[in-house]
């Protein structure tokens, strides 16, 4: 063999240890900056989501596996949730907001709800779309802005994630109030409690009786306020809580009978409702957790005020959703 074929070949080789080094590299940094294997300790606020353990008072947390987070809204706007597009502030207002945690591995469903007039850092947009900063309003104003409804769940989304302390929400599932027939109907119509008196707004709607909404009642159901008890958001969260703790009950009484009922549910409210999960995604999602062991709700807490502009604010404890997140989502490291 010359000296020159060796030389080749010593070059080869020298050239594939140094592509095999420099693969070696970017595949370590890869998977360093995707979070991959890295594990991170610091504070509550910075990278919540995206860690493995937390230091907490003291207090080691490891995240729980397997475990699905979804923000579920009611918006306060008539028609169709996909035509809401008129402008980058005129989407609705969230008015009901209740974060679902599924885990799998315990197969139990933690819910908590968040009152629409929680004070909360929301992200503002100017008339052509830009973002001019954030301020702290009510959480349900968050959903106002945005080019579309897609944009405007990301911005309520974001709301909610900040309240939790930087907690990381995987999913959302929105629908407009006057979607909430549709949904009832497709249960058979749901059956609820009458914790009030509601004849302001249906006679026979009594303080004590137990009713089965059909069509539009449910909609009243969720959604009337200032002419029932004290005229409260407060009390107005007991009742939406009633309608879903119950249609929770029924569609998951359906889907032990008939599997494929998820399918049609979904369907039937496709048209009427924004998520980021593809059907297949909520399909397999409803069909595990029907099984699950559903949670009571539960709710920060925190103390009511009049604001300056005569609007009522909910202020919610220091720490109150972050350390429901840490109970719920994360589990203490012995």
């Amino acid at each position: 063999m010359t000296k020159q074929r060796k030389a080749r070949i010593r070059g080869l080789i020298f050239l594939l240890i140094g592509v095999a080094v420099l693969a070696g590299v970017l595949i370590f940094l890869h998977m360093n900056e995707s979070g991959q294997y890295k594990e991170t300790r610091n504070q509550m606020s910075e990278g919540f989501g995206t860690l493995k353990t937390i230091e907490w008072k003291g207090t080691t947390y490891r995240e729980k596996p397997a475990v699905t987070t979804m923000l579920i809204a009611g918006v306060d706007r008539d028609g169709t949730i996909q035509e809401q597009n008129n402008g980058y502030r005129n989407n609705g207002q969230a008015d009901f907001l209740l974060l679902m945690a599924i885990d799998h591995t315990d197969k139990k469903i933690y819910r908590l709800q968040i009152d629409r007039d929680t004070m909360a850092e929301i992200v503002v947009l100017g008339i052509f779309g830009n973002e001019t900063g954030t301020r702290i309003q009510q959480i349900c104003l968050a959903h106002y802005y945005g080019g579309s409804p897609e944009d405007s769940a990301k911005y309520t989304v974001r709301a909610m994630q900040n309240l939790l302390g930087g907690a990381e929400i995987e999913g959302y599932y929105m629908v407009d109030y006057s979607s909430v027939p549709v949904l009832n109907d497709a249960l058979g119509g749901v059956t609820v409690h009458m914790d009030f008196d509601m004849t302001s707004v249906n006679p026979e709607w009594t303080k004590g009786k137990t009713v089965t909404l059909h069509g539009k009642e449910a909609e009243a159901f969720v959604r009337s306020r200032m002419t029932i008890g004290a005229g409260t958001n407060e009390e107005r969260m007991i009742r939406q809580n009633e309608f879903m703790t119950n249609a929770i009950k029924q569609m998951n009484a359906k889907l032990a009978a008939d599997l494929s009922f998820g399918d049609q549910l979904l369907t039937t409210l496709q048209k009427v409702s924004v998520t980021n999960f593809t059907q297949k995604r909520l399909l397999e999602e409803l069909n595990q957790a029907y099984r699950y062991e559903i949670l009571p709700v539960d709710h920060p807490a925190g103390e009511y005020t009049i604001g300056l502009d005569g609007f009522v604010e909910f202020h919610m404890e220091e720490n109150a959703a972050a350390e429901w997140v840490l109970e719920n989502l994360y589990t203490k490291v012995e």
